[in-house]
């Protein structure tokens, strides 16, 4: 008994660290994206990139999660997640069907692309926030 008495607060302060130190991680993408965007190299390339590392920080951030709740959590999770991915999937189509109308009124080059990889992040990044959120309670 004593041994779950020391262990509930070393548990809350793991949750806490790791929301605090994922925290920390999505500040770092964000400033290392903006980081490149200002060496005014490849736009498209650095947001290709910030995409990607979005998306690779939310799968781990979902499965610490997933790991850390009982199963009664965690069937609430899964719909959560799925319903997310429904909706994600959604803005993705319509955000990619929106500017391949405006392509031909627009000049050629990869600014469309990069506007359109940056918005698919950040609603990768907003994704990251809830989770994390949800950590805390």
């Amino acid at each position: 008994m004593k041994h779950i008495f020391l262990s509930l607060p070393l548990c809350l302060c793991l949750n806490i660290v790791f929301a605090q130190t994922t925290k920390t991680t999505v500040d770092s993408l964000e400033k290392r994206y903006q980081q490149c965007l200002s060496e005014g190299k490849s736009s498209y390339n650095c947001a290709l990139q910030y995409y990607a590392a979005m998306d690779s920080l939310l799968d781990a951030v979902y499965r610490q999660l997933y790991g850390k709740l009982d199963n009664n959590r965690r069937e609430l999770l899964q719909v959560s997640q799925a319903q997310w991915v429904q909706k994600k999937d959604a803005y993705f189509r319509d955000i990619d069907l929106r500017v391949e109308k405006k392509r031909p009124l627009t000049l050629s080059g990869l600014d469309d692309d990069m506007i359109v990889t940056d918005n698919k992040a950040a609603y990768l990044r907003t994704r990251v926030i809830e989770l994390l959120a949800s950590t805390r309670s």
